[in-house]
């Protein structure tokens, strides 16, 4: 069996004179990086008839293999510039969900130069041109739009349908090789998901796409000795779907079975698929994770067919709250000879800032930097915010029609927003923890800072696991108040979570910690309305606008006390 992680992984302290804390990590990102096409035409020479892609179909599961997708990718290639006059530099712009066709767009947008947008599905589900859309259309600047067959937007603003593009492009000839390409080329753009502000769209380099999966091979060689299987249902809108995902299985060979979107009455198919294909890695969001778990935890047989080649389950490191991770580890030690990693990035980063060096031990590792990138550490208010510069960095952000810098620092480092913390595994390893956002941070009227991150999580960890998530108000107010979103688990223990936000409350009295009134969500999240994520997470400054008179009666003495208050 393949090596896991690199062996000997350090993190590498860089001080410098004006007192920043720069690090690396001590593997190297490879000199040779090639195009992703190349690697495509790598593996559609050696193993033309192995599965790339699967998708659900009328009983039966559809594939497209690695020389096929090559083929029909060339061939969309010259429908797209014959046909509709596409040239390099030109966008396309999709409304399509992942599957074969969309996949054979994606390539075929790489293959001639073409810059593939992948439109967020909610802003566009009524396919006109309206506030909503503007934003992204006037970013992404397409020359033409594509979207599922009987799509609003083939009507409504003038797309074609993907179905029919595919079958055009069936008659065409292939072409004998792709556009010349270099990796300063832009190859996509992604939205930002919205969770600390407006969503901006952001250019992603062939060189980006390179690099990032270079770095990730090198700390994490199992993803190259043995081509991973997913099987995958994130969203291809997103980057860590629509991008580092399906190109992770190109750049070694894998193959990734598209699934549905979870949920109880789809999750049965969805062990069916875990229990044919034998994935060797699990990439998930809480969300995932959850029913994940809710299926498998008590069935033994069902557990033993999803883990049979299983390597490693992956998450976001800032993304996962004290009771979910339990229940994780605890599968773990039950069911397989699997490792939990984790990792953070951006879009802004093609998807990837650092990786686990390790198997993890507790939630909220983060990892170390990317090979061939820097992280700094620099104090704001007290807080350490992570910024990262390296060749995995986005040129600029794409708003209005209008190229705008990223939010860079004088020694040219990206701003993430995201405070972090320099933590000690047991082992001795530092690596990085999540320690909030930035921007999700307020001051009382006293003046004393909220730390709204770290504040969330420990309430999480107190009151899981009867509580899904916990939004906290009291920006210029004297006090701290809570909307407690009850789990399936907490729905009928009421008076628990009360109590346990009293023992919290007892704990950690201080202002900026002590929750003086609750009230528990009475619906969920409504993404429609940007409250909720593409990761299924709340977006805390979007929710507060949102309903903004329900924190102010909780303030006004609406709600109840925690019990013991």
């Amino acid at each position: 069996m393949s090596q896991l992680l690199a062996p000997g992984q350090e993190l590498i302290e860089e001080p410098l004179p004006d007192g920043r804390r720069v690090y690396r990590s001590s593997i190297a990102l490879p000199a040779e990086r090639p195009d992703i096409l190349a690697r495509l035409g790598k593996w559609a020479g050696v193993a033309p008839d192995r599965v790339l892609l699967s998708e659900p179909g009328d009983g039966n599961r559809c594939s497209i293999g690695y020389g096929d997708a090559l083929r029909r990718s060339r061939a969309m290639r010259q429908a797209l510039a014959g046909r509709y006059g596409l040239a390099k530099g030109d966008c396309v712009a999709t409304l399509a969900p992942a599957g074969i066709d969309a996949l054979v767009l994606k390539l075929a947008c790489l293959s001639g130069g073409f810059v593939h947008a992948a439109l967020p599905p909610f802003a566009f589900r009524d396919g006109v041109e309206s506030d909503a859309t503007k934003l992204f259309v006037e970013a992404a600047k397409p020359r033409l739009i594509v979207a599922p067959a009987g799509h609003a937007a083939i009507a409504g603003m003038g797309a074609v349908s993907l179905g029919d593009l595919a079958r055009e492009s069936m008659g065409e000839a292939a072409m004998p090789s792709d556009a010349d390409a270099s990796p300063d080329d832009w190859a996509a753009i992604f939205f930002t998901s919205g969770s600390t502000g407006a969503p901006k769209g952001v250019p992603i380099t062939r060189g980006m796409i390179s690099s990032n999966q270079s770095a990730i091979a090198a700390m994490w060689p199992f993803v190259a000795e043995t081509p991973p299987v997913l099987v995958d249902w994130l969203p291809w809108h997103h980057v860590f779907g629509g991008l580092d995902n399906i190109f992770k299985v190109i750049w070694n060979g894998g193959a990734m079975h598209v699934d549905v979107a979870p949920s109880p009455s789809t999750f049965e198919a969805s062990v069916r698929v875990m229990a044919e294909v034998s994935p060797t890695m699990h990439v998930a969001v809480p969300l995932g994770l959850k029913l994940l778990l809710d299926r498998l935890e008590n069935d033994h047989a069902a557990a033993a067919a999803f883990t049979r080649k299983l390597r490693a389950i992956f998450f976001a490191g800032a993304g996962i709250d004290a009771g979910l991770w339990r229940r994780l580890a605890d599968f773990r030690d039950a069911h397989g000879d699997f490792q939990i990693l984790s990792g953070y990035g951006a879009t802004e980063a093609a998807s990837t800032i650092t990786l686990s060096p390790a198997p993890l031990e507790r939630p909220g590792e983060l990892g170390h930097p990317l090979p061939g990138h820097r992280v700094a550490l620099v104090d704001i208010d007290g807080r350490s915010e992570l910024r990262v510069s390296g060749p995995n960095i986005a040129p600029c952000y794409l708003i209005e029609g209008r190229r705008v810098p990223l939010a860079m620092d004088e020694h040219g480092f990206y701003r993430t927003g995201d405070a972090v913390v320099l933590r000690q595994r047991s082992d001795g390893m530092p690596v990085f923890g999540f320690d909030g956002r930035l921007a999700e941070d307020f001051k009382l009227s006293s003046g004393v800072k909220v730390r709204t991150g770290p504040l969330r999580a420990g309430l999480m960890a107190q009151c899981a696991p009867l509580a899904d998530d916990i939004v906290i108000s009291g920006e210029n107010r004297d006090r701290l108040v809570a909307l407690v979103f009850v789990s399936a688990t907490g729905r009928d223990r009421v008076d628990e979570i009360s109590t346990r936000i009293a023992g919290w409350n007892a704990a950690n009295p201080s202002g900026s910690t002590a929750i003086a009134r609750f009230d528990l969500a009475t619906a969920p999240a409504d993404r429609t309305k940007g409250e909720l994520s593409d990761k299924g997470q709340i977006v805390q400054s979007r929710y507060l606008r949102n309903h903004a008179d329900l924190f102010e009666a909780l303030q006004a003495g609406g709600g109840q006390a925690p019990k013991g208050a």
